[in-house]
């Protein structure tokens, strides 16, 4: 079967990685758990699926199958060719294909009722435009996959492991490191697109916390105190959270039981203190948070 010229799309995002050996890397990063699967948003021309079932060898009936989400309608027909050995179909042996959006994909049926095992794996090399709304989509899952390995933006891959007081920390910083941990495991250059994009990139790998290493709030209160925090960088805490309606006093009380100063600003918490000023400002009152190996109040 001719495999079907395929020209990247500007509006989904799409800059087709090509160099064998990031694709190879990428891989071996996704390796899952035994008896467990992979899903991988964003298949396209099918570049980092090869290295994937390579990395992955499937065996019917005894591992599930590649899962690929896909939102390109040209997709199925260019798989289909590529890999015309293997079934490449919404019941494929080898890959199961699913189209549709990854940033509203229902990732609940994906991951848990479709035989993927106890630890399945996301991986994907994303549009940068939908990076953070697929990684949230993952992180906010009541039960997300133990590892999520994705292609984006470097400086958004550099605002993700942010440390506290440095340029780079943001919400999106403190949002993802309270839940998971993260890591660049390494950067890629232009070079590695077709076509090439703008911007460098990074692989990141995020696992999901089965056991928090902080105790906050319901997720809905966390977040939306993280959001106002941040929403004015030159303001102090007191002073932004006071524009999102929160009480000054009770602020600057929760600020004072983690030992921060009245005038600190969002950026300058750690961990911790945003995880206990989330359940002093919480209205249902909740355990006290931990404090994380190796870091201080």
């Amino acid at each position: 079967m001719t495999r079907p010229i395929v020209t990247p799309k500007k509006a989904l995002g799409q800059h087709f990685l090509h160099d064998q050996l990031v694709l190879g890397r990428i891989a071996e990063l996704a390796t899952p758990h035994a008896g467990s699967g992979i899903v991988e948003i964003g298949a396209g021309t099918g570049n980092l699926t090869a290295h994937l079932l390579a990395h992955f060898p499937h065996v019917v009936g005894q591992l599930p199958p590649l899962t690929l989400l896909e939102i390109d309608p040209r997709t199925p027909a260019v798989l289909a060719a590529r890999f015309a050995h293997r079934a490449v179909d919404a019941n494929g042996a080898f890959c199961r294909l699913a189209m549709g959006d990854a940033a509203h994909a229902d990732w609940n049926a994906i991951l848990w009722q479709q035989d993927l095992g106890p630890a399945p794996i996301v991986v994907g090399n994303l549009p940068y435009y939908a990076a953070m709304p697929i990684l949230f989509a993952l992180l906010d899952l009541a039960r997300p996959p133990c590892r999520i390995v994705i292609m984006v933006q470097k400086e958004v891959a550099e605002r993700l492991v942010a440390a506290p007081s440095t340029p780079q920390i943001g919400q999106i910083s403190v949002k993802v490191q309270l839940r998971a941990a993260v890591r660049i495991a390494f950067k890629v250059g232009r070079g590695a697109f077709q076509p090439p994009p703008n911007v460098d990139s990074a692989v990141i790998v995020i696992e999901p916390r089965a056991t928090p290493a902080y105790e906050f709030p319901p997720w809905p209160a966390m977040s939306r105190l993280i959001t106002a925090g941040f929403a004015v960088r030159r303001k102090t805490l007191v002073n932004a959270l006071g524009q999102a309606g929160y009480a000054a006093p009770a602020v600057i009380a929760a600020l004072a039981a983690v030992s921060a100063d009245s005038r600190i600003r969002a950026e300058a918490l750690t961990l911790t203190q945003w995880a206990r000023i989330g359940l002093a400002l919480s209205p249902s009152k909740g355990p006290t948070a931990k404090t994380a190996p190796g870091e201080a109040l």
